[in-house]
């Protein structure tokens, strides 16, 4: 399934030089962290069925002061207002659906932010920068056609998700994301986790195919999980209390090599 960016109001840099920002640095988000790194190895846990399935947890990525920093430029961004966040529907439609989906949304669309995120992480990620025979991330019409698969940029769309008590994701996998012009394809989902919320709820939950069992990622300000699109169901879990903010967008692939066609919808 591919999926695309619904239109919205352009995006923009962000402007460093705003009053109301000014102790907001040139160099925000350029300082290097020191980042602990652990791959999920699903057959320790309790979802052995998706075992070779990747997922990662980044851990201090951000500091708490920038998670928060990110807040405030979105919302700055965004006029203050947090739309409610919709559903896809494929073909580039949207819906709300609350059964599926009940949380706040700000879109904010920012290449030098996002390439900002993705400089703190990229060096940790190695064995996903390049994709080839796989299958169980890209599909297998890639794998057949012998194609190599280069991790260009992360999306700059971002998403910042807002939760409040009694909001959720319920489960469901992420779609692809092919850009207009066809040269890009998304493989894997990037959250970034911007504040912690004691007792709250609102864990990213893996499921068992059966939806019995489950592995749950609990939010940590400048945590970072980053997973594969394809054949792992999750849901954001239910608030219970408090206030739960992320922020989420995708890692961009080119095809590589000689003869490159565009992706189409048969991809």
């Amino acid at each position: 399934m591919t999926t695309s960016n619904p239109k919205v109001q352009n995006g923009s840099h962000f402007d460093y030089e705003k009053e109301d920002v000014k102790h907001t640095r040139h160099d925000f988000l350029l300082n290097p962290m020191e980042i602990t790194k652990k791959v999920v190895d699903f057959k320790e846990t309790d979802l052995p069925e998706c075992e070779g399935l990747y997922a990662v947890v980044l851990e201090n990525c951000f500091t708490e002061a920038e998670c928060q920093t990110l807040i405030k430029m979105a919302e700055q961004y965004a006029g203050g207002i947090w739309e409610e966040a919709m559903v896809n529907i494929g073909g580039g439609g949207q819906m709300t659906i609350k059964e599926t989906r009940d949380c706040g949304r700000i879109i904010w669309d920012d290449a030098d932010m996002v390439d900002r995120i993705w400089k703190r992480v990229v060096y940790y990620v190695p064995e996903i920068l390049t994709l080839k025979n796989r299958p169980d991330i890209t599909g297998n019409g890639p794998a057949k056609r012998k194609e190599t698969l280069q991790m260009s940029r992360l999306n700059e769309r971002m998403r910042f998700l807002r939760y409040g008590e009694g909001q959720y994701f319920r489960p469901h996998t992420d779609g692809a994301y092919v850009t207009p012009d066809g040269n890009e394809i998304s493989f894997y989902t990037l959250h970034l986790y911007l504040n912690e919320n004691p007792n709250g709820g609102g864990a990213t939950t893996f499921h068992s195919y059966n939806m019995k069992r489950e592995f749950h990622v609990e939010p940590k300000p400048g945590r970072v999980l980053i997973f594969q699109h394809r054949n792992l169901i999750h849901s954001g879990a239910d608030v219970t209390g408090g206030t739960k903010y992320t922020l989420r967008t995708d890692l961009m692939y080119k095809k590589v090599g000689p003869d490159v066609e565009k992706w189409g919808a048969s991809t």
